[in-house]
């Protein structure tokens, strides 16, 4: 497959049906109906943003991110929340086109880093390998608590 005939665009909601298939596959069951009422929401922040990779009118990819603020220096950051490739579409160079799009997007709003977190499962093996690869580095461990 052809690097450059990979679109990356904005998401749209007619997109959903495919985010929806990306989502459970990154390990977040989701419904239709659950998705279109978070990307409505999603759609209407200032500082949230969705980008889809396209190929052949398919959307087999998506990163989500958004602008955070720093508490211990001047600036902002952007956090990339969500990024997924569809399984049988990895390794083609659509998750690098994915994080360079928000990288390109990111240095025109003059943000100071990109920062992201990735599971400990097994299945996110090859993720902890590509962000290197990326230019990435692992600087902290993250802890969540369910309320």
């Amino acid at each position: 497959m052809e690097e450059n005939r990979i679109e990356i665009r904005d998401f749209k909601l007619g997109d959903i049906e495919y985010l929806t298939v990306l989502t459970n596959e990154l390990g977040y069951p989701s419904t239709v109906e659950e998705m279109t009422q978070r990307m409505e929401f999603i759609l209407q922040l200032d500082t949230y943003w969705t980008y889809v990779a396209v190929l052949d009118e398919r959307v087999v990819g998506y990163i989500g991110f958004h602008k955070n603020y720093f508490w211990e220096r001047e600036g902002f950051y952007i956090k990339i929340q969500a990024l997924v490739v569809k399984k049988e579409y990895r390794r083609f160079g659509i998750g690098r086109k994915l994080i360079l799009s928000v990288e390109e997007f990111s240095r025109q709003l003059q943000a100071k880093t990109i920062v992201l977190t990735s599971g400990n499962r097994e299945e996110r093996q090859s993720a902890h390998q590509f962000y290197p690869q990326m230019g990435f580095e692992a600087k902290s461990i993250g802890y969540t608590k369910q309320l």
